[in-house]
């Protein structure tokens, strides 16, 4: 039951904490993906089947709440969060410093998915562009919004650091 209301707070909050606070922190069009930051996370800790289904979620209500059509969202979060979880219960598990790269390059591969599927929707794209001015500075963003989050996780929760480093 706690692990359903904590679930529940964080869908209740994560997105309006994204179009509100972090749509203030835009460098030009580039908005950094809290979402996704929450999916990788809750992969990295929790396990791929708490990612996947928050990542139906989370992917479902941003792409119904922004008004996306091709509901990429939904189809993009879930597989992060797998992702993430296999890469976060395998033997290599991911030191501290690596994970703002592993976000980094989540965020990177996610935008090639979705630009690859707006390709696939619109051949007036102009790829290149999307791919430099967009997919590649969302990315960096991320992998930094992720140092951010990281570091306020492990100082203000000490007992997170010992329990995912010192298994």
């Amino acid at each position: 039951m706690r692990q359903f209301l904590v679930y529940g707070g964080v869908v209740l909050l994560i997105i309006p904490f994204q179009v509100v606070v972090i749509h203030r922190f835009a460098i030009g069009s580039i908005v950094p993906d809290a979402i996704l930051l929450t999916v990788c996370l809750v992969g990295l800790w929790r396990g791929e089947s708490e990612a996947v289904v928050l990542g139906l979620v989370l992917g479902f209500l941003q792409d119904f709440l922004s008004g996306a059509t091709v509901w990429i969202n939904l189809m993009t979060k879930p597989l992060i969060g797998l992702a993430v979880g296999m890469l976060g219960r395998t033997s290599i598990f991911p030191t501290p410093w690596m994970i703002p790269m592993l976000i980094t390059g989540v965020s990177l591969v996610s935008g090639l998915l979705v630009l690859v599927l707006l390709q696939a929707s619109s051949s007036e794209m102009d790829v290149v562009q999307a791919l430099l001015g967009t997919v590649l500075p969302q990315a960096l963003y991320d992998g930094v919004l992720g140092v951010i989050v990281l570091l306020a996780a492990l100082r203000l929760f000490p007992s997170v650091h010992r329990r995912v480093w010192n298994p």
